[in-house]
């Protein structure tokens, strides 16, 4: 850059700033603005001057909007502002001068290194940002002891932040320099010591937001479970907005245990429904309490077996149509279990699925199988199922009560289960269920899926219709969250039934690559 001319043009701007124009002879002398000129020159480096050049160039643009005569000068004049003023104002600034010493270096790690084909493959991942083979990626190096490279790093660092559900798998592949670049950088804090949790101000938690005080109070729940289940017991009476004790009671779920049931029992008689409901919901998750004993001695009087399978009882509680007050305290208040059908999916909700096996002194298949075919069939298999994580062989309660949902409800229900207890109901009763209910449920099962599931998830969707608007074409979460082993041995019968190659095909062939590129432990380069 010439120096020279640069300077001849600040000096020019910051005059044209002040409404004086600085022109140069033929002989390379300055005309009568010299001392102008001389004095901008001078001034140009403070910030003041600076802010004047801009105000000046702004005013320079709006006179060229409005044209020169209308805004009181000449086009010659406009000209030379325009050529002065707007090299100062744009021209390039140098850096500040940094007096802090630069960053000390990383501290020596023995963590093993992944190899060039594992590092060729997490390159390609990360050019294509996809989180899910991501997360295969980082699952399948911790497996095999290693990490990432040092300049992948930083894009690591900065998804995983962007993306906080790619937190737990990048972790696991940072290695000690992955910490110590976390560690320069604020936004990176969380990777220094994953497993380190900050101690919460119970009493400044309770002033936060809605969503920041129910996760600083279950962060509590787990750090010190009882000392802060004694501050929410304490708070719950204090406490006047239901707002507030509904995310009291919330707060019990982390690290939920019997010893919250007192708690819970009394947020039952909270008058406003919201904590009721968040407390039944809470109470129902407990494996034994006082509500599933209330709950099975109802079932015990209210339903009797008949030939056609379990029926209302005559003469009963549940031919009542308004339940008893005590009754009604152990139902949801949001207007889901109402009527016969919604009581007794409330009182099936209370118990475990071993109420049922004990009363009819069977297995889980026997009961399931005994629930499905009588009367109110529906109603008590929809409460069984918010029990399945309680049951010895939650398979055949996911069945059958899969099969007596449909559509959104079939679903919902799916996305409670464990992924392969899920897989596996998908693939038993998806039998007459069309392509988009089939692709909608696997879409909510976690990647990647056992070599069970892949084979008898893929072994369906080859058995179902393609839809009009995609005949011909892999399904894509098929592709993308199936065992690539299993899949990549039955490529020919893929390619075969869908033989229009889509992206999904690059996607399953990079799989394959990253399963390849771990199928040895790599000794990679220390870093």
């Amino acid at each position: 850059m010439n120096t020279e001319a640069f300077t001849g043009d600040t000096a020019n701007a910051d005059a044209f700033s002040r409404g004086t124009a600085s022109t140069t002879s033929p002989s390379g002398r300055e005309t009568s603005a010299d001392a102008s000129s001389a004095d901008a020159a001078s001034t140009t480096a403070s910030s003041g001057s600076a802010a004047s050049t801009k105000a000046a160039w702004d005013e320079t643009v709006q006179a060229l909007l409005l044209g020169a005569h209308r805004a009181g000068t000449t086009p010659a004049e406009l000209l030379d502002r325009c050529a002065a003023l707007g090299v100062a104002a744009h021209a390039a600034q140098l850096p500040p001068v940094l007096d802090t010493p630069p960053l000390a270096p990383a501290p020596a790690s023995a963590d093993r290194v992944a190899d060039g084909p594992a590092r060729a493959v997490l390159a390609q991942i990360l050019a294509l940002d996809d989180q899910i083979l991501l997360t295969e990626w980082c699952g399948m190096a911790a497996r095999t002891n290693v990490v990432a490279a040092a300049k992948e790093l930083p894009a690591l660092l900065g998804l995983a932040t962007a993306h906080p559900g790619l937190r737990q798998a990048v972790a696991k592949v940072l290695g000690g320099r992955g910490r110590w670049l976390a560690s320069v950088r604020p936004g990176w804090k969380w990777a220094t010591d994953p497993a380190a949790t900050e101690a919460v101000d119970l009493l400044e938690a309770l002033d936060l937001p809605g969503t920041a005080r129910l996760t600083a109070l279950r962060r509590a729940r787990i750090a010190e479970p009882d000392a802060t289940r004694a501050f929410l017991a304490e708070q719950f009476t204090r406490q006047r907005r239901a707002t507030d004790r509904q995310a009291l009671v919330a707060a019990l779920e982390a690290g939920l245990s019997p010893a919250d049931e007192p708690l819970l029992e009394q947020a039952l008689d909270d008058r406003a429904i919201g904590v009721h409901d968040e407390a039944l919901r809470l109470l129902r998750a407990l494996p034994a309490s006082d509500l599933a004993g209330r709950a099975a001695e109802r079932l015990h009087r209210g339903l009797w077996l008949t030939a056609d399978g379990f029926d209302v009882q005559s003469d009963e509680l549940w031919t009542e149509l308004e339940p008893e007050p005590d009754e009604a305290r152990d139902l949801l208040r949001d207007g889901s279990e109402t009527g016969v059908a919604g009581r007794l999916r409330g009182a099936a909700a209370s118990v475990p699925p071993s109420h049922w096996t004990s009363r009819l002194g069977v297995d889980d298949r026997g009961a399931a199988r005994e629930l499905e075919r009588g009367p109110w069939a529906a109603a008590l298999l929809r409460g069984v199922a918010q029990r399945l994580r309680l049951a010895a062989d939650a398979g055949p309660w996911a069945v059958a009560a899969t099969r007596t949902l449909t559509g959104m409800e079939q679903l919902e229900m799916l996305a409670t289960l464990p992924p392969e207890l899920a897989a596996r109901t998908i693939a038993e009763v998806s039998r007459n269920w069309n392509y988009d209910l089939l692709d909608h449920a696997c879409s909510q099962l976690p990647g990647p899926w056992s070599p069970q599931a892949t084979e008898a998830l893929l072994d369906r969707y080859a058995q179902t219709r393609d839809p009009r608007w995609r005949a011909g074409r892999p399904p894509a979460v098929l592709l993308a969250r199936g065992d690539a082993e299993v899949l990549g041995a039955q490529r020919d019968r893929i390619t075969e039934r869908w033989p229009e190659h889509t992206t999904d095909l690059d996607v399953l062939h990079l799989r394959m690559r990253l399963r390849e590129a771990f199928a040895t432990r790599p000794e990679g380069p220390r870093p």
